[in-house]
């Protein structure tokens, strides 16, 4: 069961703001995910092999090749910022986490 705090914990983590009054309702939300989750332990999965499927591939691969996108200025230049040729973004790795959750 996810409690409020690992609700305000997560939204930190992914630098989401959310208003005390939505912490109930986030709360509930992750626990019925959760609970779907643990219902799909549930499916009885005696003889299949998840490594060898047994019908065909509805969407064939493509081969990877690299290809020439030509709107590299226009994305650097909507870019909310940039330095040169390459998007900035914000710090992360490294931060020090307010551990009160």
């Amino acid at each position: 069961m996810v409690t409020e705090a690992e609700v305000r914990h997560i939204a930190r983590l992914i630098r989401l703001e959310v208003a005390e009054e939505e912490v109930g309702q986030m709360q509930k939300h992750f626990n019925e995910i959760l609970e779907h989750f643990h219902s799909l332990g549930q499916v009885d999965l005696t003889g299949i092999d998840p490594f060898n499927p047994e019908e065909e591939r509805s969407c064939p691969l493509r081969e990877d090749e690299v290809r020439f996108w030509g709107n590299r200025n226009a994305a650097i230049a909507a870019a909310p910022m940039s330095d040169g040729d390459f998007f900035r973004v914000p710090r992360i790795i490294g931060e020090v986490e307010n551990n009160d959750a």
